[in-house]
């Protein structure tokens, strides 16, 4: 079963261009569904649901994929619940069908394309955190005890004062506390 999807603009795009093109290509009209969402970040209601009812067999038709998906990330995201639902997708657009073999070869790009990203985005988080130790920087909130006090606090704790005493002789939570006396000397 052919199922639509359209994606406008909240502020005045109208979304009859997309749902023509839909019903021009097979799509009941009872069955395409429209999100008014803009940017990347934008809710999509409509197409959370979407993906939640499709069953296998079903085709999601839309447009573009820009309408679809918001990155390469997202595309793939909807390639694995599409995959998962054994369900097809039809870009009118760019003439992607994955019910063909050139469709299907696009869905296994995209999806190595994704993991790409993720291994970029990972590889080059991990070398600024190593890059920013080796220049003496720590990431993480600083201490609220210093050197000093976290001495102390274990002194007073050694002497048998309790952990609300000393935390309220050295203005700190017990929790954070609790942090400097369990860690290892």
């Amino acid at each position: 079963m052919f199922r639509g999807y359209a994606r406008v603009a909240p502020q005045g795009e109208d979304p009859t261009d997309q749902a023509g093109r839909l019903r021009a290509a097979g799509v009941d009209p009872a069955r395409i569904r429209t999100d008014h969402s803009g940017g990347a970040r934008g809710a999509r209601p409509e197409l959370d649901a979407l993906l939640a009812d499709l069953t296998a067999g079903d085709v999601l038709v839309v447009t573009g994929l820009e309408r679809l998906a918001s990155s390469v990330l997202h595309m793939v995201a909807i390639g694995q619940r599409l995959h998962a639902a054994d369900a097809e997708l039809c870009a009118l657009d760019e003439s992607v069908d994955t019910r063909t073999p050139s469709g299907q070869g696009l869905l296994a790009a995209l999806a190595m394309l994704g993991g790409l990203q993720r291994t970029l985005v990972s590889s080059s988080t991990r070398a600024g955190l190593d890059a920013a130790r080796s220049r003496g920087r720590r990431g993480g909130r600083p201490p609220r005890l210093d050197r000093e006090a976290a001495a102390e606090a274990r002194r007073l704790y050694d002497q048998g004062h309790s952990v609300t005493e000393i935390a309220e002789r050295l203005s700190v939570p017990r929790t954070t506390l609790y942090g400097h006396l369990h860690r290892p000397s």
